[in-house]
């Protein structure tokens, strides 16, 4: 018998549930790295392709980078005919990203995989079990999305003064 204590199945869920985004992001890095694919460009194709467009800040606020970044970004993808740039269609002076067809095709080539050793391994689901996951999955995303959405970048502090520039406008 072991002696090791149970875990509580709320703690065995989220201990569950962190390792399954980390073997996801695992895994994604892997196909990248085998397809020799920037990882960064994947995960913003998939953005768009999910959201159906996003404005270059929404995009860099989801992938962590600065505006110079998303703009090299989308750059190399729009050059390789995978992401367009559209104007925003409330808002003449923005632009919104999204995926082409090509682009939408390139995804998937490469997501399809990851996506498939998930759906084996939950394809031992009954149709009632399965529906309940996916509830909860909606649950969690809509939550973590919402979560990132608020979380603001960090204030940027200029090493030669200290001051944010914002104070000194």
């Amino acid at each position: 018998m072991s002696t090791e204590p149970i875990a509580q199945p709320r703690v065995r869920l989220s201990d569950a549930l962190q390792r399954v985004e980390l073997a996801g992001a695992y895994q994604r890095a892997a196909q990248a790295r085998r397809e020799g694919t920037p990882q960064v460009e994947l995960a913003a194709l998939e953005h768009l392709v999910v959201h159906g467009g996003l404005t270059p800040g929404e995009l860099g606020h989801r992938l962590g980078l600065t505006s110079g970044g998303v703009t090299a970004l989308t750059g190399r993808l729009i050059d390789a005919g995978y992401v367009r740039s559209e104007q925003h269609p409330s808002d003449g002076r923005m632009r919104v990203l999204g995926a082409t067809e090509a682009g939408a095709e390139f995804l998937h080539a490469h997501v399809d995989p990851v996506l498939e050793v998930a759906e084996s391994a939950l394809s031992r689901l009954s149709d009632e079990d399965a529906a309940l996951l996916a509830d909860v999955l909606e649950l969690v995303a809509l939550a973590k999305d919402a979560d990132a959405a608020a979380t603001p970048g960090p204030e940027r502090e200029y090493e030669s003064d200290g001051f944010s520039r914002a104070l000194l406008m």
